[in-house]
C-alpha cells in the first residue's frame, strides 16, 4: 500500500510538472505505466517512457528556438494602413485612399514614403509607377492623410499591389502588410477594375454624423441613379462570367456607390476625378466649406455631374451663392433661389417642387425637390431624365423615357461607312457601296455576325478603349524626318550577311585553300554588319527635334479655360531619363494602340510604352515627375489640368454663338481669327453640329476639305499599300482631333453617352464634349500652330436652341 502510494504520488507529480511545462495544456496519451504488470508490460512501459522523454524534449527545443525567433525579430518603428475609399474605382480613374503611418515613439522621426504600384504581380517587370511623399514627420502619433494613386492603366487581374517604404536618412523602413514578412515585404492589396470592364462610380456625401445609416431619400438615390439600371444586358454575376472582348462582362455597366462623410470631400478638384457623380444629401450641402464649394465649381465645370437635394436647414448665404453661379440664375429670368428665414433653400419658380437640370461649363448638375419620400416623388420618364442629364447620355437614348437602351444596329453603322451588311450561304460579309473595292475590306466570309462587328471594331463592347487622338499621334507626333527602316532595306542586309557568310566565305576562302581562317572572318563580318546596321537605322530615325505635341484648351464664357490637355510625344535617339516639374495635374504615360488600321483594324488594345514613371512630392498638386525613355521608342505622354491659367487664350467674341451659327457669322469669326493670331502663327478654325462640318475660312492649314479628306483616305487604306505612301502627320492629326471631340459610328460606351466626367488617363476618354444627337449643339473648334510642331486647339461648346441649318462641308 506504501508502495502504491509512493507510486501514485509520484504520477501526480509528473502530470503536474507536464502541465506546468506545458501552461497547463493537457497533454493527453501519456499514461502512467503499472509496475505490476509483469516483465513484458515493463519492458513496454520502459519504452513508452522513452519515448514521452524524446518527445518533451522536442517540444522544449521547438518552443524555445521559437522564443528565440520572436525575439530576434525586429519589431518595426512605423506601420502603414492603407485603405481605399471606395470599394472599387471607375473605368480609367484615380483612386482615392487613405494612408495611415501608425507611429507611437516619442523621438521624431523625418522621412519619406515610398510607394511602389505594381499592376498585379509583385515584380520588377509588372512596376506601374512609384510615388514619393516628401518630408513626413512622425512624432508619438499616428500620420493619417487622404490622396489619389494617378489613373494608370488598367489591371489585367483587378487588383495593384502596393509595397510602401519609409526612408530615412539612416534606413529604409518596409511598410509590410504582414509584420512577419519583411524581406521581401507583403505588398498591400487594392481591388482595381479589369481591363474589360466598364464600372461607374457615385460619391454619395452626408452631412450626418453616422454618414454610413443613409436616409430613405438618399439610398433611394444611390441606386435610383445608376445607369446599370436600364441596361438591356441580364446581370452578369448571375451569368457564367468570361473575361474578355466580346464577354458579357464587357457589354455591361458595374455601377458602384461609396458613401462619404462631407468632411472628407475633398478640396482640391483633381481629387473628385475619382468619381462620375457626386451626390449631396442629407444635409451635405450646408456642412461644405468655402473650398469645398469652389473644388466642386471647378470639377463640374471641367465636366463632372453633381446632384444636389437640398433637405438642409443650416444653409447660409455662400450655399445659396454657389446654387446660383451653377444653375445661372442670372440668365434664366424663371429660376431664383433664396434663404428662407428658417435657414432652407427656397426655389422660386413656376412649378411647385421642381426637377432642376442644368449644364455648368462642360458638365451637369441637377436639384432635387427636399420631399418625404422621392421613390414616389421621382419615377419613370422623369427619373430617367435626371439619370440621363447627370450621365450626359445622347439626347436619343430611351433612358430619356425611362426605359433601356439598345445596342446600335451594326447594318446602320456600316452603311454609314459605306458598306452593305450581306449573307450567303458562305457567311456575312460586308459589301463596298458602289462596287468600290477597298484592299483591307474584301469579301472576306465570317460565320457569325459578331465575327463581322469585330472585324469592323464594332463589336458591342463597354470597356475602355483608346481615343483616335491616341491612335495617331504616335505617327502624327513623330519629329519631322523621323521614319522607321523600310523593309525592303532590312530585307536585303539580311540576304547580303547570309551570302557572305555562307557561300562567299566558302569560295574565297577556299581558293586561296585558307578555310581554316573562317573562324576569324565570321565575327568579323558580322560585326560589320553590325555597324552598318546601326549607321542606317541611325539615318532614318535620328533627329534632333524630340517629337511635337497638341494642347486641347476647353473654354467657357468669355474665354475663360475650365480644362486643359497637353499629348507630349518624346522620341529620343538614346536612352535618357526625363524631369520636369508639375503643379495641379495628372500626368500619365500614353498608351497607344495595338492596330494595323486606326478604323478597320479589329480589335485593339492598349499598349503601355512605358517601363515606370516616378514621381516625388506631394502628388498631384506640386510633384516632379521622371520617366526613364528607350532609344526609339516613341512615348506619348498626357497632361491634365483643371482651371488652367487663361494667359494665352486667343482674343475673339467667345460668348456670341451667332459666329458659329450662320455663314455671316462664319465670316466674321474669320476676321475675329486673323486679327487675334499671333505673329507669325497659323490658325484654323472649324464648327461641328450634328453629323455636318462648317469650314472657317477654307479650314485653314488643319481642317481644309482636302486635308480631312487625305486623312480619311490614309485610315481606310490597305496597311500593305501605306509602306509605299508619305505618312500624312497633319492629316491624321485632324482626324484625331475631330473624331475625340465628337464620337460617332461606334457600339462602344460612347454609343450611349456623349461624354464622361474627366478622369485625367491615358486612354483620353474624357475629351468627346460634343453629342451628336443634339441639333442645339455646337462645337467650334480653333487650331494655332506654333513653333516646333506644337499645336494649341481651342474648343468652345454651345447650346442654341432652335438654331438655323447652314450649308455644311
Amino acid at each position: 500500500m506504501i508502495g502504491q502510494h509512493n507510486q501514485d504520488d509520484r504520477s501526480v507529480d509528473r502530470a503536474a510538472s507536464r502541465s506546468m511545462l506545458f501552461g497547463g495544456a493537457e497533454l493527453r496519451g501519456y499514461a502512467v505505466p503499472n509496475r505490476s504488470l509483469g516483465p513484458r508490460n515493463n519492458l513496454a512501459a520502459g519504452r513508452t517512457r522513452l519515448a514521452n522523454r524524446l518527445l518533451q524534449v522536442l517540444l522544449l527545443v521547438v518552443l524555445l528556438f521559437s522564443e528565440v525567433s520572436a525575439a530576434a525579430q525586429p519589431r518595426l518603428p512605423v506601420r502603414m494602413r492603407l485603405e481605399p475609399l471606395s470599394i472599387r474605382g471607375r473605368s480609367g480613374s484615380p483612386i482615392a485612399v487613405r494612408i495611415k503611418l501608425e507611429y507611437n515613439a516619442a523621438q521624431m522621426l523625418q522621412g519619406d514614403l515610398v510607394l511602389e504600384i505594381y499592376n498585379s504581380f509583385y515584380s520588377k517587370g509588372d512596376l506601374m509607377a512609384t510615388i514619393r511623399y516628401d518630408g513626413i514627420v512622425l512624432q508619438g502619433t499616428d500620420y493619417i492623410f487622404n490622396t489619389v494613386l494617378p489613373p494608370i492603366e488598367h489591371s489585367y487581374q483587378k487588383q495593384y499591389l502596393i509595397v510602401g517604404w519609409y526612408e530615412t536618412d539612416t534606413q529604409r523602413i518596409p511598410l509590410t502588410a504582414d509584420p512577419e514578412l519583411i524581406d521581401p515585404p507583403e505588398p498591400h492589396e487594392i481591388l482595381s477594375i479589369g481591363s474589360y470592364e466598364r464600372a461607374t462610380l457615385i460619391c454619395s456625401v452626408s452631412g450626418h454624423s453616422d454618414y454610413q445609416k443613409a436616409s430613405h431619400n438618399r439610398l433611394f438615390l444611390n441606386k435610383a441613379l445608376s445607369l446599370d439600371n436600364y441596361s438591356p444586358v441580364p446581370d452578369s454575376r448571375k451569368s457564367q462570367r468570361r473575361s474578355g472582348p466580346g464577354s458579357l462582362e464587357s457589354q455591361k455597366v458595374h455601377n458602384y456607390s461609396v458613401s462619404w462623410d462631407v468632411f472628407n470631400l475633398p478640396e482640391d478638384p483633381l481629387h473628385l476625378c475619382c468619381f462620375d457623380i457626386v451626390l449631396l444629401a442629407d444635409g451635405a450641402l450646408s456642412r461644405l466649406e468655402e473650398l469645398q464649394l469652389k473644388a466642386l465649381t471647378t470639377w463640374v465645370e471641367a465636366g463632372g455631374s453633381l446632384c444636389v437635394l437640398a433637405d438642409d436647414n443650416r444653409l447660409t448665404g455662400q450655399h445659396v451663392q454657389f446654387l446660383q453661379a451653377m444653375f445661372r440664375t442670372d440668365e434664366s429670368p424663371d429660376l431664383h433661389f433664396a434663404l428662407a428665414d428658417d435657414n432652407t433653400l427656397l426655389v422660386i419658380c413656376d412649378e411647385y417642387e421642381p426637377v432642376i437640370n442644368r449644364y455648368c461649363g462642360l458638365g451637369r448638375i441637377t436639384l432635387l425637390p427636399n420631399v418625404t419620400d422621392m421613390s414616389a416623388r421621382l419615377t419613370g420618364a422623369e427619373l430617367g431624365g435626371v439619370v440621363g442629364h447627370l450621365w450626359k447620355l445622347r439626347s436619343d437614348s430611351p433612358v430619356f423615357q425611362g426605359q433601356k437602351w439598345q445596342p446600335r444596329d451594326l447594318k446602320s453603322l456600316l452603311q454609314q461607312r459605306g458598306y452593305e451588311q450581306k449573307q450567303d450561304s458562305n457567311g456575312f460579309y460586308a459589301e463596298p457601296k458602289g462596287g468600290a473595292q477597298r484592299l483591307n475590306n474584301r469579301r472576306q466570309r465570317f460565320k457569325k455576325l459578331d465575327e463581322l462587328a469585330m472585324h469592323f471594331d464594332l463589336s458591342y463592347e463597354l470597356q475602355p478603349k483608346g481615343s483616335p487622338l491616341a491612335s495617331v499621334s504616335e505617327t502624327a507626333l513623330l519629329p519631322e524626318g523621323v521614319e522607321m527602316v523600310p523593309t525592303y532595306v532590312i530585307a536585303m542586309l539580311l540576304i547580303a550577311y547570309v551570302v557572305t557568310i555562307g557561300p562567299v566565305d566558302y569560295l574565297v576562302l577556299g581558293y586561296f585553300k585558307a578555310r581554316k581562317y573562317t573562324w576569324l572572318l565570321f565575327p568579323l563580318v558580322t560585326a560589320a554588319f553590325t555597324a552598318l546596321t546601326v549607321s542606317i537605322a541611325h539615318r532614318y530615325m535620328a533627329s534632333t527635334d524630340t517629337g511635337g505635341a497638341i494642347s486641347i484648351v476647353d473654354v467657357t464664357d468669355d474665354g475663360r479655360p475650365v480644362r486643359r490637355t497637353d499629348l507630349q510625344m518624346h522620341f529620343y535617339a538614346s536612352q535618357t531619363t526625363l524631369s520636369e516639374a508639375v503643379s495641379q495635374s495628372f500626368v500619365v504615360p500614353g498608351q497607344m494602340l495595338i492596330a494595323t488600321n486606326m478604323r478597320y483594324g479589329g480589335p485593339q488594345g492598349p499598349r503601355a510604352t512605358s517601363t515606370g514613371v516616378h514621381y516625388s512630392g506631394r502628388f498631384p498638386q506640386a510633384y516632379n515627375i521622371e520617366h526613364d525613355l528607350r532609344q526609339w521608342e516613341p512615348q506619348l505622354v498626357r497632361s491634365m489640368t483643371l482651371a488652367p491659367e487663361s494667359g494665352d487664350v486667343l482674343q475673339i467674341p467667345w460668348n456670341d454663338a451667332s459666329l458659329v451659327t450662320t455663314d455671316a457669322g462664319r465670316q466674321e469669326l474669320l476676321q475675329h481669327l486673323q486679327n487675334a493670331a499671333p505673329d507669325g502663327a497659323s490658325v484654323a478654325a472649324i464648327v461641328l453640329h450634328k453629323d455636318k462640318r462648317f469650314t472657317v475660312g477654307g479650314g485653314g492649314f488643319l481642317f481644309s476639305p482636302s486635308v480631312i479628306k487625305r486623312g480619311e483616305n490614309w485610315v481606310e487604306a490597305d496597311v500593305r499599300m501605306r509602306r509605299y505612301e508619305r505618312t500624312p502627320g497633319p492629316e491624321l492629326k485632324a482626324i484625331g482631333l475631330l473624331e475625340s471631340a465628337c464620337r460617332t459610328g461606334t457600339r462602344d460606351f460612347f454609343s450611349l453617352v456623349s461624354q464622361v466626367s474627366p478622369q485625367g488617363s491615358a486612354s483620353l476618354e474624357d475629351l468627346p464634349i460634343m453629342d451628336p444627337t443634339d441639333a442645339n449643339q455646337w462645337l467650334l473648334m480653333v487650331a494655332v500652330k506654333g513653333i516646333a510642331n506644337h499645336t494649341t486647339v481651342y474648343r468652345r461648346l454651345y447650346r442654341v436652341n432652335d438654331s438655323p441649318e447652314n450649308t455644311a462641308l
